[in-house]
């Protein structure tokens, strides 16, 4: 997959592009059929699968109080769209100058003079253009006049609900962590790199690895049902999210125990997804009573774990 920022400055020649475009954030189920749709149009008219995305999100520029925290980071998103078979991602700078673009204006600059798309694909919702004053109808009309087509494909329902980056959000940010897995086809996961924290969890006989993360959207403090993932493997984890009130409440961390593990991770960017919450964050007498705790988080981690593997139960989709 080609990675190019910046229409304005590519001599693009991008054979027969097939496009959509968008923030697509999290990369969930909705976002999934779009890209299944550009890349199988595209393979099938020998042409490229373009991807035309924002940086940052528009709202970090239009309204930065309302920004969404983002459920992917950058490289994350990256990754998920080169795994869905993208030929060709274009990012563009999302600044004033842009936001200022009539949706007429945007389409016969952008997507006809710069791209020459052949087809885009949208979702019946799309907006698009300054105050994302165009519509669907909009895009059709300009499509009319210059000569390439409009594919609209349908919003995703799970469970009664239209799939959206905001619902998956609420979701992720009230601990209902198992829930989103039916709507990104895949648990939600934190990315960040192991640093060196205050050492409790090794003189409690549960070392754990210490995560700065660098995902914006965390789940609610508690502990979790977690799979730990380095690059060269994954292990059984509980991880727990919170301020160590029975430590006297610390900065908010990110701490995961890796079952059956032995080794150094300090330094090692990780991936930690997150199967179900086991509980909230408690305050415990003494130390003694977290130890015995922590060793029932570990069992129920392990019967979580076990089930999602399996396919027991609903909602893990075996």
């Amino acid at each position: 997959m080609e990675i190019l920022r910046h229409i304005e400055n590519q001599s693009l020649a991008p054979s027969k592009p097939i496009l959509t475009m968008g923030n697509f954030d999290g990369i969930h189920l909705g976002h999934q059929a779009l890209l299944r749709a550009v890349v199988d149009e595209a393979r099938g008219r020998g042409g490229s699968s373009v991807v035309l995305t924002f940086e940052p999100h528009p709202l970090k520029v239009l309204a930065p109080e309302h920004a969404p925290r983002l459920i992917l980071t950058h490289k994350d998103k990256m990754r998920l769209l080169q795994s869905s078979g993208v030929d060709l991602v274009m990012i563009q700078t999302f600044d004033p100058t842009f936001a200022s673009l009539e949706a007429k204006e945007f389409v016969q600059r952008y997507l006809v003079g710069k791209l020459r798309v052949h087809k885009i694909w949208v979702g019946r919702d799309f907006r698009f253009g300054k105050g994302r004053k165009g519509r669907v109808e909009d895009l059709i009309h300009c499509a009319g006049e210059s000569g390439f087509e409009v594919g609209i494909v349908d919003p995703v329902v799970e469970g009664g609900v239209r799939v959206s980056s905001s619902h998956i959000r609420k979701l992720i940010e009230q601990g209902r962590v198992r829930e989103v897995f039916p709507l990104l086809g895949r648990c939600h996961f934190v990315s960040g790199r192991v640093v060196r924290g205050h050492q409790r969890g090794r003189q409690l006989g549960f070392p754990t690895a210490n995560i700065a993360a660098q995902t914006e959207v965390l789940p609610l403090d508690g502990i979790y049902a977690t799979l730990f993932q380095t690059d060269q493997r994954e292990w059984s984890s509980v991880t727990n999210i919170g301020h160590n009130p029975t430590f006297g409440g610390a900065a908010r961390t990110v701490e995961s125990y890796l079952m059956d593990f032995e080794g150094d991770l300090y330094g090692q960017s990780v991936r930690l997804f997150f199967v179900e919450r086991i509980r909230e964050e408690k305050e415990f007498a003494t130390a003694e009573l977290l130890v015995e705790q922590m060793k029932q988080d570990v069992l129920s981690a392990q019967e979580i774990l076990s089930k999602m593997r399996t396919g027991e139960g609903a909602g893990w989709g075996k």
